[in-house]
């Protein structure tokens, strides 16, 4: 499963990007035991997000957007990492596959997927229960007074809905039995610093790292005219 919001594993299987768009987002079967599956944030809309596309779009089309324009910027960030740990849980719960490899996005990117479970927790616990009641008071009053609509019960159940499905998504992640963390770098000073950085983050947030691959090592003395201007900018790895 790719996480990373610009896909390449159906360039990765040399597969033509039809295939993937006519599958809308589910898993495809790419061979024996092997299916790829590339999120699309627009069919996730309809399947989880609909409801609360829907006031976000009105929102927008009430600042005087027009159609085009209010439908992408209401697809807030978040959403499509939100989808893809749906998924995750949805497939550890039903055992559907017997290993999922995800594709991370850059660091950066894969923090910020890891930290939406604790994120959408502390929003439940903490303002949901009080944003609800309060809009469900203020509602009847707003709708008097102010051109702007305040979110209905649908989009307050949709949020609900989600946080429902998402439950053990943290146990999932942090438990060593079950997810590893894979990290990638190349041998390059600034490359390694940023892989130290992301071994450090991800030990934080509990997950636990068994491997740490180094791509493009230049090899000993072979190419030496071709790969010798391009030794001088590589990291020397010694164990």
């Amino acid at each position: 499963m790719s996480l990373d919001a610009a896909h390449s594993l159906s360039d990765s299987f040399d597969l033509n990007k039809e295939l993937m768009d006519r599958n809308k987002g589910i898993p495809l079967k790419v061979g024996e035991n092997l299916w790829i599956q590339e999120v699309d944030i627009q069919q996730e809309i309809e399947r989880h997000w609909k409801d609360i596309y829907s006031y976000v779009t009105d929102l927008f089309h009430m600042t005087g957007l027009d159609d085009l324009v209010s439908e992408e910027l209401a697809i807030l960030p978040g959403m499509e990492e939100i989808s893809s740990l749906l998924y995750i849980n949805q497939y550890v719960r039903e055992r559907e596959f017997d290993t999922i490899i995800l594709d991370c996005a850059p660091t950066g990117e894969s923090i910020r997927f890891l930290s939406i479970p604790t994120a959408l927790d502390w929003y439940m616990r903490k303002v949901f229960k009080i944003e609800k009641q309060v809009t469900k008071i203020a509602r009847p009053v707003a709708k008097k007074i102010y051109s702007v609509p305040l979110p209905g019960e649908s989009y307050f159940d949709s949020i609900q809905s989600l946080h429902d499905k998402l439950k053990g998504i943290d146990k999932v992640l942090s438990d060593p039995h079950i997810t590893t963390v894979r990290l990638i770098t190349n041998p390059e000073k600034i490359v390694i610093k940023k892989t130290q950085r992301a071994y450090m983050y991800f030990c934080l947030y509990g997950l636990h790292v068994d491997g740490i691959i180094i791509n493009r090592i230049v090899p000993g003395n072979y190419f030496e005219d071709y790969l010798g201007e391009w030794k001088k900018f590589r990291k020397p790895i010694s164990r």
